[in-house]
């Protein structure tokens, strides 16, 4: 009987006990890997549950799934994300995410739906899905940025301030966002006095010398003496459509007289004397106008991202399609007056 047992000292069994070791080593990593798959695919399962009856189509719901067309699909939907056909890029992603098996493409879709469900404006349902991404991959840079944006749009400035330390840890440069949460935290905070308020404003900006459209926004609005004070001749160009639409109410005449641009803006708005020419064509083009007697003309704006070269009608903070900081550029053409008369600051 002993002969057929192995000593404890027999090379023999050392050999018998690795190969035991390894054994029970990859059984239960293979266990363990089909239970992570099986969790993640039941808290996908949960996540998609979560959106299936709030108003996305079921066109594709009869189509029978094949993975031939689950790269056509996905360029398709991010087709109709481009533009602007949001719903019919949510149905196609969370399609796809329920008949998908490759994690890497799932992922891919979940960040295709999120970024979608921000540009339409579900912001709630953006998050929902950036941190459900974020979950598994607590390091995708875009992810972050763009949950930093839905809380930024949700007016919750602290949280969006604290996605701001994962990408400061992986090496992003984060200089001008916390320059831009700071100064929305100050204008957001109802605890600061008014002067408070409007000195950190003032403070960030003469320390950084950004953000001047925000900055000047707000102190014109709320501090008119202090913003005239503070104009730099070389920032007027950027804030024209600011000027231009600024109520008479508001101007301080004698810094106006001081400065070129200015005298010429509010010239050729006929609040002032027109002034002599200074090389701004369009707007020595109306003042020329205004001269001769003829008031029916006026200036018109629109906003360009110098980032992604998109237009739009109105200005923003934040490209609303690349999301790019401070990339406005203000674009001007002369067209026919209007009796009406709106007041961006009012």
């Amino acid at each position: 009987m002993d002969a057929l047992l192995i000593n404890y000292r027999d090379p023999l069994f050392a050999v018998l006990l690795i190969a035991g070791m390894v054994f029970v080593i990859a059984l239960v990593s293979y266990w363990w890997g089909v239970y992570v798959k099986s969790r993640k695919s039941r808290r996908l399962q949960r996540f998609l549950r979560r959106f299936e009856t709030q108003g996305v189509k079921k066109s594709l719901a009869s189509m029978p799934y094949s993975p031939t067309i689950t790269q056509p699909l996905v360029l398709l939907a991010k087709a109709y994300e481009k533009s602007g056909e949001y719903n019919n890029a949510i149905e196609i992603g969370l399609y796809l995410m329920e008949h998908c098996e490759d994690e890497a493409l799932t992922y891919e879709l979940m960040e295709l739906v999120g970024t979608t469900y921000m540009h339409a404006g579900f912001l709630e349902r953006a998050r929902t899905t950036f941190l459900q991404i974020l979950r598994s991959n607590p390091r995708n840079r875009k992810v972050l940025n763009d949950l930093m944006v839905v809380y930024e749009r949700l007016q919750d400035f602290k949280r969006a301030k604290e996605v701001i330390e994962p990408l400061e840890t992986m090496g992003v440069d984060v200089a001008d966002l916390k320059l831009y949460l700071e100064l929305k935290i100050a204008l957001a905070d109802s605890q600061l006095e008014h002067d408070e308020k409007v000195q950190k404003i003032i403070s960030l900006y003469e320390t950084h010398g950004k953000y001047e459209r925000i900055v000047f926004e707000y102190l014109l609005k709320n501090e008119p003496g202090r913003a005239w004070e503070m104009v730099k001749e070389e920032d007027i160009e950027r804030l024209i459509d600011i000027f231009w639409f600024l109520p008479a109410s508001y101007l301080d005449y004698d810094r106006i007289k001081e400065s070129p641009k200015l005298s010429a803006i509010y010239g050729a708005r006929g609040d002032i004397e027109v002034s002599r020419p200074i090389g701004w064509f369009l707007i020595d083009m109306l003042g020329h106008l205004r001269k001769t007697g003829f008031n029916e003309a006026t200036l018109q704006f629109a906003y360009l991202c110098g980032n992604c070269k998109q237009q739009f009608p109105v200005p923003f903070e934040r490209c609303p399609r690349c999301l790019a900081l401070d990339s406005v550029i203000v674009e001007r053409e002369i067209t026919k007056a209007n009796r009406e008369t709106g007041y961006n600051l009012l």
